[in-house]
């Protein structure tokens, strides 16, 4: 599990950056969304034991697009043919919390508060119940732990690191970390270890936070390297960049300790590709998550020789995060007009089929943030 949503980030900013200095068609297959109307009523009715791949958390927002205004702040949980499920509501979504990460059981959700003296919270779906608490050192949740998300994973600034410990799902301190050079933490699925950035490539660490292995990554810069999910039950998804270079690049790391393979080659920026950030192989193909210009994020398909195919994606904007992958099918959250409304939905690169999660009107700022259920196939964005 991923428990780091802000690392990748930062690759982009700084990839961008590197570069810059150096050189109503289709419809949905779904029947249309149903929205429940209130929290507690809509508790009561989801399926909690249908609740699992397939289904996403989604923090909405009803405030003007582009920013500048104010508006209520609703928490939904999407079923796979689209119904919304009102879990939670804020009046004004400039001071709700953010939502961080969703408990690999489904049961709990990890906020960020903002306002007021910060802190975190942690809210138990089923009840409506949301505790409230400050990390000590005042560290910022970074997720869950695996496998039943028991535990908050979060981190401090440390020199130009971070800080990792674990912590109670009341904010009690269990155990530290140690230090990873960039912020990431990718649980396995057992819960028994992590992997992180080092100044080399990843390390392995323990849950209690002793080092288990160096996995080095050769031909890389120092400290480029994030984990970004388990590609395989033993081999880790990594995103380095190249010497010289500010264009990241894919790695396939065993964790064993055996020598890592490039998933993608390195890329010029007249490629259109600014840096590859995940992957997903479907049934159509391997397909990327790369940065674009302008700090977009675009899909491209790459061939077996390395070459690459941009992907677009019907009636949005452009700039595409995907989330998960879902048998041949990716999630999708991504700008859908030019005032910035934000919108969720399932798309086939290979058919180019559409299903629409959450599609929000033009002027209205709608998905600031979606977590689709745990699953070894979750984006890092």
């Amino acid at each position: 599990m991923t428990v780091r949503r802000t690392s990748l980030t930062a690759i982009v900013t700084a990839a961008l950056s590197a570069v810059l200095l150096t050189a109503a068609a289709t419809a949905g297959t779904a029947a249309a969304p149903v929205t429940q109307p209130a929290a507690s009523s809509a508790r009561a009715s989801v399926p909690w034991s249908q609740v699992g791949a397939g289904w996403v958390l989604a923090q909405y927002t009803s405030a003007p697009a582009g920013g500048g205004g104010s508006g209520p702040e609703t928490l939904y949980l999407v079923s796979p043919h689209g119904t919304r499920y009102q879990l939670a509501r804020w009046p004004d979504g400039r001071s709700a919390p953010q939502l961080v990460a969703w408990s690999p059981d489904g049961q709990r959700a990890l906020f960020q508060v903002f306002s007021g003296k910060g802190g975190t919270e942690v809210l138990t779906l089923a009840t409506g119940r949301m505790s409230t608490f400050v990390l000590p050192g005042a560290a910022s949740p970074i997720g869950f732990t695996t496998p039943r998300g028991l535990n908050i994973v979060a981190g401090r600034p440390s020199g130009s690191g971070t800080s990792l410990a674990r912590y109670s799902l009341s904010g009690d301190l269990l155990q530290r970390l140690g230090y990873s050079a960039d912020g990431g933490v990718l649980y396995a699925p057992s819960g028994t270890e992590f992997a992180t950035g080092t100044s080399t490539g990843l390390k392995l660490v323990g849950n209690d936070g002793a080092l288990l292995k160096n996995l080095p990554v050769r031909g890389t810069s120092a400290n480029s390297c994030n984990p970004v999910r388990w590609w395989t039950s033993g081999t880790i998804l990594a995103s380095c960049i190249p010497p010289g270079s500010g264009i990241p690049q894919l790695w396939l790391v065993p964790a064993s300790g055996a020598r890592p393979a490039a998933l993608t080659p390195p890329r010029r920026a007249s490629s259109g590709d600014l840096g590859d950030l995940d992957a997903w192989s479907l049934p159509g193909g391997l397909y990327l998550q790369a940065a674009g210009p302008c700090a977009v994020l675009q899909i491209f398909k790459q061939s077996p020789d390395g070459s690459i195919s941009l992907v677009t994606v019907p009636h949005t904007n452009g700039d595409n995060a995907v989330l998960t992958a879902l048998g041949s099918r990716l999630l999708i959250r991504a700008p859908t007009s030019c005032e910035g409304s934000v919108s969720l939905l399932w798309f086939n690169p290979a058919t180019r089929a559409e299903q629409w999660l959450i599609r929000p009107p033009a002027n209205v700022t709608g998905v600031s943030v979606a977590i689709p259920f745990y699953s070894r196939q979750n984006g890092n964005l």
